[in-house]
């Protein structure tokens, strides 16, 4: 994982762990790997790596079961992806949308150029 300087290393860690869960990397009721083991795999500091989960428990993507560690909650894939589904409509589609009028592309040429990319007819 390379961490860039922009963002706290601690928000870029638990991207990172949404990714993976959003992925499917991390599966639902299934143990992330401790604080420890993600610790010295990416050489840093536990109370960093706590920080990262205590977000995702905030969140309510991880849950804390004592002496076990944590775990992917049961709803958390789906929460992720509702979430990413919104950001995407709010965000990218809306950049598309102003990006291809600012170059004066139609309606119909910017969904046939959607389609080309799904690889389906036009």
């Amino acid at each position: 994982m390379n961490f860039d300087q922009k963002t706290p290393i601690y928000q870029q860690l638990a991207e990172s762990i949404r990714q993976d869960i959003l992925s499917g990397a991390l599966q639902e009721e299934n143990a992330i790997p401790s604080v420890r083991q993600i610790s010295v795999e990416y050489g840093l500091n536990p109370q960093t790596v706590l920080n990262a989960t205590q977000l995702l428990i905030q969140e309510g993507l991880l849950e804390k079961r004592r002496g076990l560690g944590m775990f992917v909650k049961t709803d958390a894939p789906k929460q992720l992806n509702i979430a990413a589904c919104e950001r995407f409509r709010n965000e990218t589609i809306q950049a598309l949308v102003e990006e291809a009028q600012l170059l004066s592309i139609s309606r119909k040429d910017l969904i046939d150029l959607i389609q080309q990319n799904y690889g389906e007819e036009v």
